[in-house]
Order: structure tokens, then C-alpha cells, then sequence
């Protein structure tokens, strides 16, 4: 059979129609706003995936909707490259949005097991899963350049098998979802317990001595650059989705994505692309070079020129460029990585950065995954040389990363996959917002001035959770 795609005439976005689904197991919204970005076109919905896949280290469990659960142990990479190859659609023509697929994190622990000899030193206090992704047959597409809805629906179970039944179904069920008029929008109420509970890991001398620390290493000749962030976490009562949707008004974004897992939830606002494959072309968008932006347009203006005419902002964009282009490299057609864009002008809400995009071809024989695996985790948020780099996090950093700096997207059926780097993240859990803020450090770096950067790019998550004090 081939799968099923339907453009449905509806009143729904893609909040109204998460918000009918909140009860639903396994609710996934990866959300985009017009941005000047090509890959920022379009939003997913989906739900009930029909398997769900964790890995904890080396421990990897794959769960069926009916609670039984096969546990391995071994490279979660490779497990999981051996599941999706059971499901792809490789014969469905070209499109440019997944037909199914596999959405989710992968968290930056999973690094481990693209380069082994990396120790673990820091702490997994929040217990969290390193890898959460479910199979979704069917899902639903909101295309905003042309202001159309479809659904897709494969018919695809967990043994691997297609049924016409079965796509009809998922189908119907998403039809009649959006054929429903949405619900009255509710304006989200004030939060106040969130700033009188603030907290971080790493206070300010401390994080300024790290600074220093890593400087060592660099002049040593150990690292060129290194991202060092702090962990931040306030009260939150009011739930996940909630702080989801304040999180996109405050800090609007191209890759902005909810995921509710068992026992906690990720929302992300994420202004970086880490890869957009499709079929074999493969492109990555780095970001480095950061200012805040401001309301006064003569501020902003200066900021902007401040930041175009940063020396070392440049130069630090510049070595994670050639970084990436390397790690492309490793499974790219040779002399196919090429660099169209370097230190372009990118402007957000509550910042504004310098971006290069990184163009390449995938060798045969390669899947999408194995792409991921090879550049995980993104260079623009590790340092370079980034094994080192890596090294160096793990040992000043006092609490483990999570979702953050892994990445959120999805591995389609079909081989169009996409994902966002996990920065502007935030894991709710046992009510708490928990969220990183990094900054990358160089050899001329101002800690005082690195330590303010992370509170700017802490700015958006702030104003979602209703703090705007001042900082003690």
C-alpha cells in the first residue's frame, strides 16, 4: 500500500490541536514560526506512537502501547538504526515532510557512545532518560507557507507490517480531531511563585573560576574554544504545555517543541538548526556570536554592529564552521561540503546571533541516523577540538546536561529528518522548570561578561515563568 495524505480543511494550529490532546500517550509538537529560514516551514502533531524507545546508558528498552517491553543492552545508536530500518519508506517518492517517523530527544549523554573514552563525572540528579523517541505512523502537518493542513498515515504497526485498515483509521481519527471546532483560547495566569524560587547550580564566583579553568586549557594549547553553561531551576505548578505555549510567546523561534514522556516534559525554543537531511543532502545551520536585543532601536542598532564587528565573535563562528565541515565531512561525498552562508545577521526576541549554514551530499550506503550519530553532539555547543572540549564540560559542569545540547527532531520514514539543536530548553519535573544557559569561552574571553551572556540567553525562559526582577 502506499500512505495515505489528505489536506483537511480546518480552524486548527498546531497548539489548538496538542490542546485537545493532552490525555493522548506520547503527544509530540514540533512547532515553527515564519521565519526567514527554509527548513522553518513546517509544524507536526502526533501522538499514540505505536513504539517507544529509552535508553539509560546502555540500557535500552523499546515499549509497545500494550506495556510489554523488550530490554537490550548495548549502543543505543545502534539499536535504534536497526528498529527504524524495519519501518522505512524508501519508495514513496520525494516529499518534503516525514511520511511516520521516529520524534523525539536525544540527549547529550548520548555522546558517550560516539566517542567512548569519554568519562562521566558530572551528576544525573534528575534521572532522566538519555534517548526518549516514539514511532509515529501517522501525524499531522501544518504547512505555513501555504497555509494548508494534511495528515499522513502509513497503516504501520510495530511488527512492521502496513495496513489499509489501519491508515484509514489513524486517518479518521485526525479527520474528525480536526473537523472540531477548537476550543475558546485561554490567557495563561500570572506566576508568581517561580521568581521567589529561582536557583542555580553554579553561582557566579563559581562559574567565573571555571572560566579561568578553561582558559588554562587554552592557553595550553589544549582547546581553541570551550561552551560552558550553568543549570538554573524555579518552582512550576502550572504544567508543561502551559509553560510550553508561554515559552513561544516570549521567545518565539523556527524549532520550538513539546514532548511529554512519563513522569516529566520537554518544551524548547530553539533558534538553531543542527541537521536538515533530506534524502541524501544533508545541511547544518551553527550559531556563534550572541547580543541581547533591546526595545530602544538606537540600542539595538548598536548592538547589532557591535556584534558584526566582534573580531572574536567572527573568529569563534568561524572555528566551529570548519569544525562542523569536518564532522560532515566524515560521511559526506568527497568535495561535496561546501559553506553558502558564513556569519550571517540572524535576529530573535530576546537576542540576536551570527550564523553559517554547512552544505554537504551523504555518502552511500548511510543512513540518517548514522549522519546524527557521527555529528552528535553540535560542535557550536561543545568547543573545539570537541572530544577535549567535551572532556573539559564534563569535568567543570557539576550536574549532567540532559536534553540539553542533544538535539529535538525527528528521523522520517521516508528519509527527511530534521533537528534542532536543544538549547532554550526546559524539563518540567516534580514541580520544577529545570533549564541550561551556556556561553562559549575563548582565549580572550570577559567571564564577567560570558556570565551575563547566559542570563541573557536565560531571557526568554525568565519572561515564560513570569520572572522579570532584577538579579541579587
Amino acid at each position: 500500500m502506499r500512505t495515505l495524505i489528505e489536506t483537511v480543511p480546518t480552524r486548527h494550529t498546531p497548539e489548538s490541536l496538542a490542546a485537545r490532546l493532552q490525555d493522548e500517550p506520547g503527544l509530540v509538537v514540533l512547532r515553527t514560526a515564519m521565519f526567514e529560514v527554509p527548513s522553518a516551514r513546517y509544524s507536526f502533531v502526533a501522538a499514540r506512537p505505536f513504539l517507544r524507545f529509552r535508553s539509560t546508558g546502555s540500557r535500552c528498552e523499546t515499549l509497545r502501547p500494550d506495556g510489554s517491553a523488550e530490554v537490550q543492552f548495548g549502543n543505543p545508536w545502534s539499536l535504534l538504526n536497526a528498529l527504524v530500518a524495519r519501518f522505512e519508506l524508501l519508495d514513496e517518492g520525494s516529499l518534503p515532510f516525514p511520511l511516520g517517523g521516529v520524534l523525539g530527544f536525544w540527549g547529550y549523554d548520548l555522546k558517550h557512545f560516539v566517542e567512548t573514552r569519554l568519562s562521566r563525572h558530572a551528576v544525573h540528579d534528575l534521572e532522566l532518560p538519555d534517548c526518549s523517541v516514539g514511532f509515529h505512523a501517522s501525524l499531522v502537518v501544518f504547512d505555513h507557507r501555504d497555509g494548508t493542513t494534511s495528515v499522513v498515515s502509513t497503516g504501520l504497526d510495530a511488527d512492521g507490517e502496513r495496513s489499509e485498515t489501519r491508515a484509514e483509521a489513524d486517518l479518521e481519527r485526525w479527520r474528525t480531531l480536526l473537523e472540531t471546532d477548537p476550543a475558546p483560547a485561554v490567557e495563561p495566569q500570572p506566576w508568581t511563585e517561580a521568581a521567589t524560587s529561582l536557583r542555580s547550580d553554579f553561582p557566579r564566583d563559581r562559574f567565573l573560576a571555571a572560566v579561568a579553568r578553561a582558559q588554562t586549557w587554552i592557553r595550553s594549547g589544549d582547546i581553541y574554544q570551550v561552551n560552558l553553561s550553568q543549570r538554573l531551576d524555579a518552582a512550576w505548578a502550572a504544567g508543561g504545555w502551559d509553560l510550553f505555549q508561554r515559552l513561544t510567546r516570549a521567545s518565539p523561534s523556527p524549532f520550538a517543541a513539546f514532548l511529554a514522556d512519563e513522569g516529566f516534559a520537554v518544551a524548547s525554543s530553539s533558534p538553531e538548526l543542527f541537521l536538515r537531511l533530506s534524502g541524501a543532502r544533508a545541511m547544518t545551520r551553527p550559531i556563534k556570536g550572541t547580543r541581547p536585543r533591546n526595545t530602544d532601536p538606537d540600542l539595538d542598532a548598536a548592538l547589532t554592529a557591535e556584534l558584526l564587528h566582534s573580531e572574536k565573535e567572527r573568529s569563534e563562528l568561524v572555528m566551529i564552521t570548519d569544525l562542523l565541515r569536518n564532522d560532515l565531512g566524515r560521511v559526506s561525498d568527497y568535495g561535496s561540503v561546501r559553506v553558502p552562508d558564513l556569519a550571517r545577521l540572524e535576529r530573535f526576541t530576546q537576542v540576536q546571533h551570527l550564523v553559517s549554514t554547512i552544505e554537504s551530499r551523504i555518502r552511500p550506503g548511510l543512513t540518517h541516523l548514522d549522519v546524527l550519530e557521527s555529528c552528535f553532539p553540535g560542535g557550536s555547543i561543545t568547543g573545539a577540538p570537541k572530544i577535549r572540549a567535551m572532556e573539559i564540560i564534563d569535568e567543570l559542569e557539576p550536574v549532567a546536561r540532559g536534553p540539553y545540547t542533544g538535539c529535538i527532531g525527528y528521523l522520517g520514514f521516508n528519509r527527511e529528518s530534521q533537528f534542532s539543536i536543544a538549547i532554550r530548553t526546559v524539563v518540567l519535573k516534580e514541580g520544577r522548570a529545570w533549564f541550561h544557559v551556556g556561553a562559549g569561552i575563548v582565549a580572550d574571553s570577559d567571564a564577567a561578561a560570558e556570565y551575563e551572556e547566559t542570563w541573557a540567553k536565560a531571557g526568554g525562559i525568565l519572561a515564560a515563568l513570569g520572572i522579570h526582577k532584577t538579579r541579587e
